[in-house]
């Protein structure tokens, strides 16, 4: 099952009105990956595929005014919802980008503003994104060295848990067939070709099991 960016934007076309409700129940998982990260006042940071923004708040809070939220994804209709809760909070420190990961690029308006390369990137919930190659080149060629990098999302429970993993994969399927496009690919084990370009890189599996926070920090060398 291959990426499909257009099934993507139309699902979350489908889907974006109750995407924060659907959600909900990732909250925990996700607050839990953004404090993974240790931010620190003033740092940037870059929120991959970051959605209806749920993350925002989080994150700015942890950076405070003189940091910097760097933000895309590829839906439009969520991006309305994230430009709301922009301006509902008045944050001036967003900068909010509409494109696909393997083709965004902050890096003009990093230069134009004088903003410093990403030192933190929160993966959450963007499967799809992590099994393109070209979009880890991509995002990695814009951080800063050695930038920790958090991810979460929802994982299949492995085989040596037979025979519940039966049912409980096959909801996990069904469930997410319009958050995710290749279902086929490191279902299993989602962070695996993020995790080649990241030392040192600790995955900690969370109740109920599809859950996980991992970390890492992004080589000095990259892997091309």
């Amino acid at each position: 099952m291959p990426l499909d960016p257009e099934k993507s934007v139309a699902d979350h076309r489908a889907i974006a009105a109750r995407y924060d409700h659907s959600t909900r129940r990732t909250n925990g998982v996700r607050l839990a990956a953004i404090a993974a990260l240790g931010l620190q006042p003033g740092e940037t940071v870059l929120n991959v595929g970051c959605g209806s923004g749920f993350s925002f708040a989080a994150i700015l809070a942890a950076i405070g005014p003189r940091g910097v939220l760097l933000a895309f994804d590829h839906s439009e209709d969520l991006l309305a919802i994230a430009r709301r809760h922009i301006a509902a909070a008045g944050w001036n420190n967003v900068v909010l980008l509409q494109a696909r990961a393997e083709r965004v690029d902050f890096r003009p308006e990093m230069t134009r503003r004088g903003i410093a390369p990403p030192s933190a990137l929160l993966f959450s919930y963007v499967h799809d994104v992590m099994q393109s190659e070209g979009a880890i080149d991509n995002l990695l060629a814009q951080a800063a060295p050695r930038a920790r990098v958090a991810i979460t999302s929802t994982k299949l429970w492995p085989r040596a848990w037979w025979p519940l993993c039966l049912p409980v994969n096959a909801y996990l399927y069904q469930t997410h067939e319009r958050y995710i496009t290749n279902r086929d690919e490191n279902f299993d084990r989602p962070w695996a070709k993020l995790a080649r370009h990241l030392a040192p890189f600790d995955v900690r599996v969370r109740w109920p099991g599809w859950r996980y926070v991992a970390c890492g920090r992004v080589k000095d060398t990259l892997i091309k």
